[in-house]
């Protein structure tokens, strides 16, 4: 039986693909301010391989395949990029709800007891506050306001407990194999992945990497609950 749902943020309920034209943007003029010019195809193709192959961070392991071997150079670029993706935890611009969070989160609370499983600030609450559907979260916190994030096991067990469920009574929902479903897997959860922004990309690279669903969108998710339920 299925008492909760653990639903990832940024990706199925919040489309962020502006914050990462951005970190496209910086790094393609990090890149040039150090020399190397890289053509925008480039560094979206050594992102989107890194992506596959679950590297945690694809944009940094893209970095380094333009400088190599040069470490100096490589630390002046990944420090700088890291400033710039830390102004999303201030201040999560670009972010927007997706049509269907709005329709699809509620008829979940019905069921369902919900927690919110996402490496997410403080700050991007206000989006689903304003949405009328932050309230409809059993555990309504994000990574900064637990002091653990993704993929750590404590991450998950500490909403399991806020919840008051065990594994196997819980489904986590997300667009990540290595964030999302691997350590949901490993603690015993099952697991439901949403194609959608440039985590698609991933391919599972071991058993553990492979959801029990597959959906392209949050409006399935309904179903592909009821049919891990079904067996």
């Amino acid at each position: 039986m299925i008492r909760a749902v653990l639903l990832d943020l940024g990706g199925p309920v919040f489309d962020e693909d502006a914050e990462y034209r951005s970190w496209t943007d910086f790094l393609l003029g990090a890149l040039a301010a150090e020399g190397v010019v890289v053509s925008p195809e480039a560094l979206a193709r050594e992102v989107a391989e890194a992506t596959a192959r679950c590297d945690p961070h694809p944009y940094v392991s893209a970095v380094w395949t333009f400088v190599r071997p040069d470490l100096a150079r490589f630390r002046r670029i990944r420090d700088g990029f890291r400033e710039h993706t830390q102004g999303y935890w201030r201040d999560p611009r670009g972010a927007v709800l997706r049509p269907e969070a709005r329709e699809v989160i509620p008829q979940l609370a019905e069921r369902y007891a919900l927690g919110i499983a996402a490496n997410q600030p403080v700050a991007a609450l206000r989006l689903l506050a304003e949405a009328g559907l932050l309230p409809l979260f059993r555990w309504p916190h994000v990574s900064e306001a637990m002091g653990v994030v993704k993929p750590s096991p404590l991450f998950f067990r500490m909403i399991l407990d806020g919840l008051g469920v065990r594994p196997e009574e819980a489904v986590m929902v997300g667009d990540r194999l290595d964030y999302d479903v691997l350590p949901a897997r490993l603690l015993g959860l099952r697991t439901v992945r949403v194609l959608v922004g440039p985590y698609a990309r991933q391919e599972p690279i071991s058993p553990l990497h492979v959801p029990d669903r597959t959906i392209s969108t949050l409006t399935e998710l309904p179903d592909a609950l009821a049919s891990l339920e079904g067996g």
